[in-house]
């Protein structure tokens, strides 16, 4: 099966992650010719899983409502009624989040599912709609001749196409021709993430932390969990262990805690162990010259503290598709997504990045046990779920791309 015949513009997309397989599903939906160039052989993003908040659902259903559908299943779809307690390192309730009423008051649900699951769900929507895609090269160079852009592959070969996108990831080239290569900021932590089988005690996850170290646990379908650890420590030590030496040292951190907890880091799959320390870069006005255009962690690399990274690469691939599908003039569609994309995104950097300065300083939760309910917060990131793309907002919601508490 194929997409709808070519009539926009022509794009290439440098990176054929998330947000770029997003955005060529929503450009070949749009009739837009699209080639996607990805550096590696293989498009397969192995290891750990992930949480895909309503936003990221919602804009997910944008691009495509098959997708949408593929994802869900993919995954693990919480429910009413689901919750997921905050926990003591000593097993303690120290909260209780409802995430089973977010579909309610968002019109989408949280999912938690392997990264691997939604890259294969992007890469079949995308070769289904006839996306042109070119694995194990990479975009060199670029030169913005006016009335189109010539992309320089690293095979010698020459694209020329409308509009060229950066979505190469958080040490984007494109960015960096564009707009120099500002530093990559460590933010005081490194992350050890994993997967284990499904917990009794906690089947639908939890939040736990203690001695400088915070996990979250969730279900990601088949039975199994996934796990993130964030562990205070100096740069560069912690990834350069690897996975091997990183789980012991995990372990002993986390001597003493409740078996519940302990038992989800014992009992990791060996093979799906990935070891990051945490960065991200302060934000930019503008991501636009011409005919060129960041997305994603090109444009925005954060942290996971409010668990926002894939879903703003979603939310820029919906909007970024709507403007050059809704503008006729190329570098006019790009500025017009810069615009509406830009304060947004960096709001959320920043709140990522408090997020996880105050768990490092302060540990989890609100010492209560009380279900919390996402939909009347009025601060931090429950705010960011009642995003609508442009011409979907809805009565009683956020208007598009602002950040604000939806309305109980």
């Amino acid at each position: 099966m194929t997409g709808p015949s070519v009539t926009g513009p022509s794009v290439v997309v440098a990176g054929g992650g998330i947000g770029g397989l997003a955005l060529a599903v929503a450009l070949r939906g749009a009739g837009i010719g699209v080639t996607v160039v990805e550096r590696t052989a293989r498009i397969a993003e192995a290891g750990s899983g992930m949480v895909l908040y309503p936003n990221a659902i919602t804009a997910l259903d944008a691009i495509s409502p098959r997708l949408g559908r593929a994802v869900r299943a993919a995954g693990h779809e919480a429910v009413p009624g689901d919750t997921r307690p905050t926990l003591a390192s000593d097993g303690t309730t120290l909260a209780v989040d409802a995430i089973g009423e977010l579909t309610r008051r968002f019109g989408a649900p949280q999912v938690t599912l392997l990264r691997s699951a939604l890259q294969h769900a992007l890469l079949g929507e995308a070769l289904a709609a006839g996306v042109d895609l070119r694995t194990g090269v990479r975009v060199d160079d670029h030169a913005d001749r006016g009335e189109r852009v010539d992309v320089v592959l690293s095979d010698g070969s020459v694209l020329t196409a409308d509009v060229l996108v950066g979505a190469d990831g958080v040490r984007s080239g494109v960015r960096r021709r564009l707009f120099g290569d500002s530093p990559l900021l460590y933010r005081g932590y490194t992350s050890v993430r994993g997967r284990t089988r499904r917990s009794g005690a906690h089947p639908n996850g939890f939040i736990a932390s203690g001695d400088g170290v915070d996990l979250f646990a969730g279900p990601i379908g088949g039975g199994h969990l996934y796990w993130a650890a964030k562990i205070v420590a100096p740069p560069g030590v912690w990834p350069t262990m690897g996975p091997a030496a990183a789980m012991p040292a995990l372990l002993d951190l986390i001597t003493g805690w409740h078996d519940s907890i302990v038992e989800i880091i014992r009992d990791v799959d060996a093979d799906g162990i990935v070891v990051t320390d945490i960065v991200d870069r302060d934000p930019i006005p503008r991501w636009t010259s011409g005919r060129v255009t960041l997305l994603g962690d090109a444009a925005h690399p954060m942290t996971p503290g409010v668990g926002q990274g894939a879903g703003m690469a979603l939310e820029d691939a919906a909007v970024l598709a709507h403007h050059l599908r809704s503008c006729s003039d190329a570098p006019a569609a790009l500025e017009a997504y810069s615009a509406a994309r830009a304060a947004r995104a960096a709001d959320v950097v920043l709140r990522s990045r408090r997020t996880g300065r105050v768990d490092k300083e302060s540990g989890a939760g609100e010492a209560s046990g009380a279900p919390r309910d996402f939909s009347t917060q009025d601060e931090g990131p429950m705010t960011l779920f009642g995003w609508r793309p442009p011409g979907h907002a809805e009565p009683g919601r956020v208007e598009p791309g602002r950040v604000e508490p939806v309305p109980a």
